[in-house]
């Protein structure tokens, strides 16, 4: 499965700009990292990115 360059771009910027808004509503840094930690690790477990997160897979 190829991906385009352009899909991955985008993806980085809405993330970027999802991380400074939460950032800028008072979310600590030290959270936004937690996060992004817990859920590569969870991606990384399963092997793909679940389409709904339920409880089980947190």
């Amino acid at each position: 499965m190829s991906v385009d360059p352009t899909e991955i771009e985008e993806a980085e910027v809405e993330l970027e700009e999802w991380l400074v808004e939460q950032a800028e509503n008072g979310v600590p840094e030290i959270v936004l990292i937690g996060l992004l930690r817990d859920y590569a690790d969870d991606i990384e477990q399963l092997g793909y990115v679940p389409r709904m997160w339920g409880e089980s897979e947190r």
